[in-house]
């Protein structure tokens, strides 16, 4: 399957979870998600750990859907894969201690 997301539709899932970032936290904004492309393959990263990457699409399977004809896609869009992924890292992150 062609994981491969048009590169616009991804910077504007990333721009909309930074300004969601930067109002939650009152205006931090050293929060930086990346999208990388070679052209085969895409990476979105934060903080240099990888959150996403077209060719290893952790997005998660929806089983439960109602089929809709002609959709074939049946995982989380990538907004919730994001979300969720970052949440995790996020939560990794706070267990540091310094």
């Amino acid at each position: 399957m062609n994981n491969l997301i048009e590169a616009s539709c991804i910077e504007e899932i990333i721009n909309v979870i930074e300004q969601d970032i930067y109002e939650s936290t009152k205006g931090v904004e050293y929060f930086n998600i990346s999208l990388h492309t070679n052209g085969f393959a895409q990476t979105v990263t934060f903080c240099d750990i990888e959150l996403w990457s077209s060719e290893d699409d952790c997005r998660l399977e929806i089983s439960d859907l109602v089929v809709v004809p002609g959709e074939e896609d049946r995982r989380e869009g990538l907004d919730y894969c994001l979300r969720r992924r970052l949440r995790e890292e996020l939560a990794k992150l706070a267990t540091i201690k310094v």
